[in-house]
């Protein structure tokens, strides 16, 4: 991004940072693209920081719509860059830069959740570290699928992206040594990581553009229609449509993802089971819009069976699992046999 030297006792709220801001460890403290706050400018001031880059007014490019997996996966790494620098930022200071997060989930994140085979490449692009910032985008695109298949557009729709992609800020609240832990956390250690959905409220309450939907959305995207969720433990009735959504979106990607301690499920796997046991947790009208809609995403897709040999997915029924040929030219309904499974995508 192209910019000026500005003495950063002349910085403005609302001047766009053209570099990144970085301490000597090599942390980010401000990424390039941040837009400035009073807060910010004040706690620049306070690092003895006598010059900043900031950006001259230009028309920003608008971000080319992702076709394949490949300008799909450099759109999804850009973004991912900014995410992890955004968490960075708010667990520095306290304070999450919404105006930067608001232009990601309108422009890249809204574009990814419009690819065609999105769901295909989000299992071919996963990375087994940053998963807490990668979680947060790939609810943010699911959320906004999801949100389109139950009816919702306009700016209702950019809010629920946006309230997707910030449902776990308050985990930046969160002790690192807990956030990153491999192993099972202790009762007390789960109560602390609980508590994100209060910390991210917090956060966000009276902020500009943070409306209620938003701010239930991540509040409340953990609570459970048979009252089992937290933090308050309501009932589905008192529960916002925006934390009923991103509450599948975060499970289908958390179930699909693969951690240090597991190995994600295949989307058949994880559709399977929210098909049988989600039913009394989740809204069950969105639970039936995104069953029936999500295994179509797969259709076309090259996949490698338990057997070892590559197929490609042909056929998909109102079952769980689809029919897939073989490069031999073999058709499995893998519905009707069980002792053959999809492992991975190609």
């Amino acid at each position: 991004m192209s910019g000026k030297k500005c003495p950063t006792a002349e910085a403005r709220p609302g001047m766009k940072l053209a570099s990144s801001i970085i301490k000597e460890s090599g942390q980010v403290i401000l990424a390039e693209g941040t837009v400035l706050t009073a807060s910010f400018i004040e706690k620049l001031k306070l690092m003895n920081l006598e010059f900043i880059d900031v950006a001259e007014n230009a028309a920003a490019e608008a971000p080319t719509p992702p076709t394949s997996v490949e300008t799909f996966g450099a759109v999804y790494d850009n973004t991912l860059q900014v995410i992890e620098n955004c968490f960075a930022t708010t667990r520095y200071f306290k304070e999450v830069p919404l105006i930067q997060m608001k232009e990601l989930a309108d422009t890249s994140v809204n574009l990814m959740a419009d690819a065609a085979g999105v769901f295909g490449y989000l299992r071919i692009i996963r990375k087994q570290d940053d998963y807490t910032f990668q979680h947060s985008i790939n609810v943010a695109i699911i959320s906004g699928i999801v949100g389109k298949w139950v009816g919702l557009s306009g700016e209702e729709l950019k809010d629920l992206i946006f309230a997707g992609l910030l449902h776990d800020i308050g985990k930046t609240q969160i002790p690192i040594e807990i956030l990153n832990k491999p192993a099972r956390l202790t009762q007390e250690e789960m109560k602390i990581m609980k508590s994100h959905t209060i910390e991210g409220y917090k956060m966000l309450l009276g902020e500009a553009g943070i409306n209620e939907s938003i701010l239930c959305g991540v509040l409340q995207h953990h609570e459970k229609i048979d009252r089992t969720g937290y933090p308050s433990g309501i009932s589905g009735e008192q529960i916002h449509p925006f934390a009923k959504i991103i509450a599948v979106a975060d499970i289908y990607d958390a179930m699909t993802s693969d951690r240090v301690y597991r190995v994600g499920q295949t989307p058949f796997e994880v559709v399977a089971d929210i098909r049988q046991e989600a039913f009394g947790k989740l809204d069950p009208a969105i639970c039936m819009t995104f069953l029936n809609n999500i295994l179509d995403y797969f259709i076309g897709a090259k996949v490698v069976l338990s057997d070892g040999e590559e197929a490609e997915i042909i056929y998909q029924g109102h079952h769980s699992y689809p029919t897939v040929c073989t490069r031999a030219g073999k058709f499995i309904d893998l519905e009707v046999n069980r002792d053959i499974s999809i492992v991975s995508f190609i």
